[in-house]
Order: C-alpha cells, then structure tokens, then sequence
C-alpha cells in the first residue's frame, strides 16, 4: 500500500518532465537554453526535448557576409554543456504555433541578453521549430534560427522587448 501512494505521488512529478503541447516544447527550448553566470544550460531537459535524428540550422551575418551553419542536436548542445563566466539568457518575445495531428511548426522572436537586468538585448533572433509528438510527448525535429541583420530589425509580431512570453 506505501508503495502505491508513494508511486502515485511520484507520478505528477514525472508527468511534468513531457512536454505535451508544443507550446511547452517551444518554452523548455528557450528557458533551457537561458542559464546564470557560472552554470551551464538544462542539459536533461534539452536532450529531452530534441529528437535523436534533430538538426540545428543557424544563419548570421559575419563581416556583412551571410552565413549558414548546420549540426546535429549532440553537436550544437555540446556548446552549452559548459559553465560561462557570463550568463545567457532567452527571452522569447512572440510565438505563433500551427499544428496538425502529430506535426507543429512554431515561428517564435527571440531577444538574447548575457546581462538579465539589460533594458537592450545583445542580439534577436527569429526561430523556426519543427516538432513532432512522439508518443505523448512534442520533440524539436529542426531548429532554423537567423541572427538580426544589422540595419534590419527583427518585427517582434506584437511582442514587445523585454517582455517574455513565459
């Protein structure tokens, strides 16, 4: 009998570590990417949340020269498995989710800051998440996200800066 309620109060904490809309998806992504100085990112929850066969495609202008780069999910959280001196924080700033049946695609502005206090982020970016429900749970398939291009800003589709969405 102890082990049957101590297994039921163990449920709802297991239960919340799914994303089970793609809604929660897209917020895990971000606020596990975001981490304070001296910690790294939530590795388990981004591991979590990307498909095994997921790929990360990241375009930004370098030099005034568009560039494009492309990993794998191992490959690109391998970058944020270390501890930096400064923080990195994800504000997402406005989403809009389509889905259909087990397929969602979410179209997110992201403002980027190492200083969580800064009125001005350091960069913004716009997203593209493909995500897939496998079993009761919504996975990132792909991730395309572009840097702001210098003299052409970002429109942050009714979000406003600073204001985070979760």
């Amino acid at each position: 009998m102890r082990s049957l309620l101590l297994s039921l109060l163990l449920v709802p904490l297991c239960a919340s570590a799914v994303e089970i809309t793609p809604e929660a998806a897209v917020s895990t992504l971000w606020s596990a990417l975001s981490n304070d100085p001296g910690t790294s990112a939530d590795l388990a929850a981004l591991k979590r949340i990307f498909h095994e066969d997921a790929v990360i495609f990241g375009g930004r202008y370098q030099a005034g020269v568009p560039v494009m780069r492309r990993s794998t999910a191992e490959d690109f959280l391998k970058h944020y498995e270390r501890a930096g001196e400064k923080g990195f924080y994800e504000c997402e700033v406005s989403r809009v989710i389509q889905t259909y049946d087990r397929f969602a695609v979410a179209y997110s502005v992201v403002e980027s800051r190492t200083d969580k206090t800064s009125t001005a982020p350091d960069f913004v970016g716009v997203n593209s998440v493909q995500l897939y429900k496998v079993g009761s749970q919504w996975q990132v398939l792909s991730l395309y996200y572009h840097v702001e291009k210098q003299g052409l800003p970002i429109p942050l589709g009714g979000g406003s800066s600073g204001k985070c969405i979760d």
